[in-house]
């Protein structure tokens, strides 16, 4: 077998505002998402779901990322 060890960070805290209009639309997302999924969910664990897919569907960034990984997987330090 040739599996790589597990990874795990430490969860990180971020910290910001965001325009208002950009909370309003968050806020109707939510309420979005409760309608159609029928659970319930706060705007910060929705923005961190949408964040998440954003990183892992975007193709180029993968893409750079594997490209910045150095011959064991890990990232290249210079």
């Amino acid at each position: 077998m040739k599996l790589k060890p597990v990874q795990t960070y430490p969860a990180a805290e971020l910290k910001g505002r965001v325009p208002g209009e950009l909370h309003q639309a968050l806020e109707a997302y939510a309420a979005y998402y409760c309608e159609t999924t029928r659970q319930a969910i706060e705007v910060w664990p929705l923005v961190v779901l949408m964040l998440q897919q954003f990183v892992d569907t975007d193709r180029e960034f993968q893409a750079w990322r594997r490209a910045q990984s150095g011959p064991g997987g890990g990232p290249v330090r210079s």
